[in-house]
């Protein structure tokens, strides 16, 4: 086997597949990094049976062969070379493979390529396509209000709910709720219903294309596992086990008033009052919305208070509510646009509405108040 990679291209390969890429030599498992050189075509891949991600890369094949490599010093080894053109050689009975770069050598023992377990890919009959811009930022607007709490793996992951020509993402933590829907190009082949490791979305659209308008991923699913297409790169994950609520129902459709605030004296209010906020037990802050002021405050004997008002324009009854400090934030650090519409009950969930954008929700359940 001998190969001539140009030093940019197999990092950014092998940068691809290594989430699945086995880190410690000691596993048991037989994964690693697969190179093959077959037919003119370069084929990486990796595989920790959780996840699995292959994908091609340019080179000159001057001799066809396969390598697989358990060695995690094998990326950042790579890395430290120089840049050009890095030479991978590996004679046919030989159980080491080197990789030669000027004056730099670097050698690292194989594994026998029949114990490797190939990423195979499923049945792409139930897919979507979407552009990869608008995956990317739906799920940056979404994942912050999954559960981080590993006793809560249902809510952990990320509701995917696709019908037609809408694509919904969803996730909670229950007691918050964030939700975005898509408009797909051409509707999907099958719906879908299923929900997705945060993690896995976050490798995702790591890997991503996004420097064309036109760049699109193609989504397909089965009963236990998602897969993504993009470019030249495969990636197939396991789904979470189990049924998510129907967050259709969480999102009130009737509301005591509704306010308008200026997003930046929203935020700018929010942050002088936070650090009361954040000291205390259960991050509380208080909001007493009347008909032109909302006054904002949060106080507690041993640590101080902090009060200020902004202007507001209030459809409805006066309203008091105290919210989790950490989450209003969270939403103000995704919210555009001049102003931020909240719909509010008093004695219920408050609706978070964008307005620019009103096909993401956000909804955060009140919690009790010192007053």
């Amino acid at each position: 086997m001998k190969v001539i990679f140009e030093k940019s291209e197999l990092c950014d390969a092998l940068d691809r597949v290594q989430r699945a890429a086995q880190a410690k030599v000691t596993s048991n498992t037989n994964n690693g990094f697969f190179i093959s050189a077959v037919q003119g075509k370069i084929l990486i891949q990796a595989n920790d049976y959780s996840i699995g991600i292959k994908t091609s890369c340019a080179a000159d094949i001057e001799e066809d062969g396969i390598a697989v490599i358990a060695a995690p010093q094998l990326q950042g080894t790579i890395r430290m070379m120089p840049a050009g053109p890095i030479t991978m050689e590996k004679g046919e009975h030989e159980n080491v493979v080197t990789f030669t770069a000027g004056s730099y050598i670097s050698k690292f023992p194989t594994r026998d390529q029949v114990e490797f377990p190939d990423v195979q890919e499923m049945d792409h009959k139930n897919h979507c396509v979407i552009r990869c811009r608008d995956f990317v930022e739906t799920t940056n607007l979404v994942t912050f209000a999954a559960a981080t709490d590993k006793q809560k793996p249902l809510f952990s992951g990320i509701l995917f709910e696709i019908k037609d020509s809408v694509f919904t993402m969803a996730a909670t933590n229950t007691h918050r709720l964030a939700c975005r829907d898509m408009t797909l190009a051409e509707p999907a082949t099958e719906a879908g219903r299923f929900i997705v490791p945060s993690g896995i979305l976050s490798d995702v659209t790591r890997l991503l294309p996004q420097d064309k308008e036109e760049d699109t991923v193609e989504i397909s699913w089965s009963n236990n596992h998602v897969a993504f297409t993009f470019g030249e790169t495969y990636f197939i994950a396991s789904l979470i086990n189990g049924q998510y609520p129907d967050f259709h129902r969480i999102i009130p459709n009737r509301f005591d008033a509704t306010a308008v605030v200026n997003r930046s004296d929203f935020e700018e209010a929010v942050r002088f009052v936070s650090p009361i906020s954040r000291d205390m037990s259960y991050q509380t802050i208080n909001f007493h919305f009347t008909e032109d002021t909302l006054e904002i405050y949060e106080e507690d004997p041993d640590i101080g208070r902090s009060d200020t008002s902004i202007p507001v324009k209030l459809e409805g009854s006066p309203v008091r509510l105290t919210f989790n400090c950490n989450y209003i934030e969270d939403i103000l650090k995704h919210s555009k646009g001049e102003t931020v519409i909240l719909h509010l009950q008093k004695a219920g969930p408050m609706l978070v509405e964008q307005e620019e954008d009103k096909s993401y929700r956000y909804i955060m359940t009140p919690m009790r108040g010192r007053d």
